[in-house]
């Protein structure tokens, strides 16, 4: 099945431009699909090569003198032919950069992200690059390469719209959902309901195209489970490959823990839950690794929730969410709990689950640095976020306990705190107490930054 992605239109609006474009994401979100596709349908001919495995043709780009050196060097690796007006889609970049970290000793190259100034107005290509892991290297290489150049865009998982989209909820629906959420009125009856019901599927399949399709296709978790045990696979495989020797073991240990330390009682990652661990900023650059590979999506807490949250932010208390909800039930849930939360969601205690789902769909519309607040005399409250010039503080609740926020009634209280708004997303309907707001959880669908 073809699953509908946002993305598309971003990807359909770079034609109108001059630039070339890169397509970065995690591991199996879908990237080279996409973008093969979507080549095959607006030119008339194209050329596509991998990197992985592939050291003759990185060794080759790397001795290019030129542009027009670049292109003929490309057209011996293609088994198509290359031609003016095509595209050229270059996948698994990040090859080409894990090679030159294991050849220190090459000092001299052609580089495949600089060479991406003005390459569609000297040689008539266009061209398209794909590449996992690249958060980890952009920052410098983008700075080597003028501004407008290259069109950058990033591929998250499914978000729960998506996933609607995939299971065939009418639009009707969503948008029924959306005005009554902007109005802040209730979702009608038989709308919410479907709603409810849908994310509580969302957080067990997940918004990995693989398992997405699975679920569809099939309609059995027995083949959602092996979609989610080879994208495992691959993100263990990947840690072992990329990650920096002096950090790979500890890395690895993170990685392997995080479903316990989320589902522990305060969900926050205990530094000394790591084997041989060090209260250092070499420490915290192994959560870092994660971040940057799209492996996880780390939240800080704050000690003053002002803004810039990050100026009181620590690096000694952090929440490291999966990168991917359905992967975090997979790691996490055996049969018999995956059944209890889609027949009784609102009944057990999922609340890492629901916390998980929240950051991966924040991270996904804009959110890119998450934070939460912890005061050992106030207590904790799960999501601050600067919205609106201010802080709006949201609480996620998965079971019936959703009156029960304490943490943010005492932020509430203290005088010099002004908060933009205060929000409880839980599996009820939409509703106001005492100027803070509870909207239903799959809500959280329509909060862009």
């Amino acid at each position: 099945m073809r699953l509908k992605r946002k993305i598309e239109i971003k990807i359909a609006e770079w034609l109108k431009t001059d630039y070339a474009l890169l397509l970065t994401g995690a591991r199996q979100v879908g990237k080279t699909f996409i973008l093969q596709e979507f080549i095959r349908e607006s030119f008339p001919t194209y050329s596509f090569l991998s990197l992985h495995n592939n050291a003759a043709l990185i060794r080759a780009i790397m001795g290019a003198k030129n542009q027009e050196d670049f292109i003929l060097r490309l057209s011996a690796f293609s088994s198509s032919p290359v031609k003016k007006g095509g595209c050229i889609f270059i996948d698994e970049i990040q090859e080409f950069y894990t090679y030159l970290e294991k050849h220190p000793e090459i000092e001299e190259y052609f580089d495949l992200i600089t060479a991406m100034k003005d390459i569609t107005r000297n040689t008539g290509f266009r061209f398209v690059l794909s590449g996992s892991l690249l958060r980890l290297r952009l920052e410098k290489l983008i700075n080597l390469n003028p501004e407008g150049s290259l069109l950058q865009y990033e591929l998250f998982p499914l978000d729960f719209e998506e996933f609607l989209w995939a299971r065939g909820v009418p639009e009707l629906v969503i948008e029924a959902a959306k005005e009554s959420i902007e109005a802040k009125t209730e979702v009608p009856s038989v709308v919410h309901e479907r709603l409810l019901s849908e994310f509580r599927l969302f957080l067990l399949v997940g918004g990995m195209p693989a398992a997405v399709s699975a679920f569809i296709d099939m309609n059995s978790f027995v083949f959602v489970e092996m979609a989610h045990k080879t994208i495992d696979d691959f993100i263990r495989k990947d840690i072992t490959k990329y990650a920096p020797d002096d950090g790979r073991v500890k890395i690895e240990s993170i990685y392997e823990l995080l479903p316990r330390e989320l589902s522990s009682p305060t969900k926050r990652f205990v530094l000394s839950s790591i084997a041989e661990h060090k209260k250092s900023e070499q420490e915290y650059m192994n959560f870092g690794w994660l971040s940057q590979a799209g492996v996880a999506i780390l939240s800080h807490a704050v000690a003053d929730p002002i803004i810039p949250l990050k100026a009181s932010s620590s690096l000694n208390k952090v929440k490291v969410f999966h990168e991917d909800v359905g992967l975090l039930t997979y790691l996490l849930m055996d049969s018999q709990t995956k059944q209890q939360m889609l027949l009784n969601g609102g009944d057990g205690n999922f609340g890492a689950i629901y916390e998980n789902a929240v950051a991966q769909l924040l991270h996904a519309h804009g959110f890119k640095e998450l934070y939460f607040y912890f005061q050992k005399a106030r207590g904790e409250v799960d999501f601050l976020l600067e919205m609106k010039g201010g802080v709006a503080l949201v609480e996620i609740k998965s079971g019936k306990d959703y009156h029960r926020f304490s943490a943010l009634k005492n932020l509430l209280s203290i005088p010099n705190y002004r908060f933009s708004s205060t929000t409880v997303y839980y599996n009820g309907n939409v509703s106001q107490e005492d100027g803070t707001c509870f909207l239903p959880i799959y809500a959280i669908e329509f909060l862009r930054k």
